[in-house]
């Protein structure tokens, strides 16, 4: 199973057997200082805009945005900076928000691409309200398995009984399962000490027995600990071989590119080493 997404750079392709695919977390508002804050205020996306530059020079595939606050228009911001986004660095969009009006204009704003949702859960309500639009602009979405009975599972049958709620969910509205991304959830170890035995064998299962491509949002598992970008980096490194296919990731991470581009060759999703070779031979371009 595998998940296009498109943009002016070219197509990306999310799943089995391709490179992990490394989107740019640095586009949400809380996140971020308060001049930035101020900055969307006043209708300015030069800021966010830097960050998704860099980013993407930094090695990165495409972007998160998520910009919900009370104090913003969201309706009026998303498709401004994903525009922005799709003009100044081409790269792939992942809208961060469940509101339908902001992901309709945003998705007109960078139509013909074919962007992500990020994301739905198995709520029905959640259900209802987005599959609707990525159905009609033919979006590929992010399915977060909580909400339905379980709320946030904990274990593994949960996760993916969540998951198939989505799934049933996608089918009847015509929504190709190749569209849907799935999130094997990342939770603080710090808190949860087994959640990475669980996130893996809950990887494994969606990749092999539901056959949906996945991802996770790796910031959370280094919470609460020293040094949290090497543990969220370990995480990530450490799922890949269990059908991790995307994650969303913190750009500044020490090493993140190149070591999960080494990972990416030792797995055979990189045939020949191709990406990771040009990618060592643009840092020795760079270096003094």
């Amino acid at each position: 199973m595998t998940t296009r997404l498109t943009s002016p750079n070219g197509e990306l392709l999310i799943g089995n057997g391709f490179p992990t695919v490394l989107i740019n977390d640095q586009l949400r508002i809380m996140d971020q200082a308060p001049h930035i804050f101020e900055q969307l205020q006043s209708r300015d996306v030069s800021g966010l805009l830097e960050f998704a530059r860099a980013g993407y020079e930094a090695g990165l595939d495409m972007v998160d945005i998520l910009i919900f606050h009370q104090d913003l228009d969201e309706v009026e911001l998303l498709p401004r900076i994903a525009y922005a986004v799709k003009k100044e660095v081409g790269c792939p969009i992942a809208l961060d928000s469940r509101n339908v009006e902001a992901l309709s204009a945003a998705l007109e704003a960078i139509a013909p691409d074919k962007a992500l949702i990020n994301s739905v859960s198995a709520e029905k309500k959640v259900l209802n309200a987005i599959l609707p639009v990525a159905k009609k602009y033919g979006a590929a979405m992010v399915g977060m398995p909580i909400g339905d009975a379980y709320g946030l599972p904990k274990v593994v049958e949960e996760r993916v009984f969540e998951a198939q709620v989505i799934m049933d969910a996608c089918e009847g509205f015509g929504v190709p399962k190749e569209d849907l991304v799935m999130d094997g959830i990342c939770l603080a170890s710090s808190a949860e000490p087994d959640t990475f035995e669980v996130t893996l064998q809950t990887l494994k299962i969606f990749e092999k027995e539901l056959e949906v491509t996945t991802i996770l949002g790796i910031g959370n598992a280094g919470f609460g600990m020293p040094d949290q970008t090497v543990l969220d980096l370990a995480f990530l490194i450490g799922a890949i071989p269990w059908g991790l296919h995307s994650a969303i990731v913190n750009p500044k991470t020490q090493g993140l590119v190149k070591t999960v581009r080494a990972m990416d060759f030792l797995m055979n999703h990189d045939p020949g080493g191709k990406r990771y070779i040009n990618w060592w031979r643009s840092l020795r371009k760079i270096s003094p």
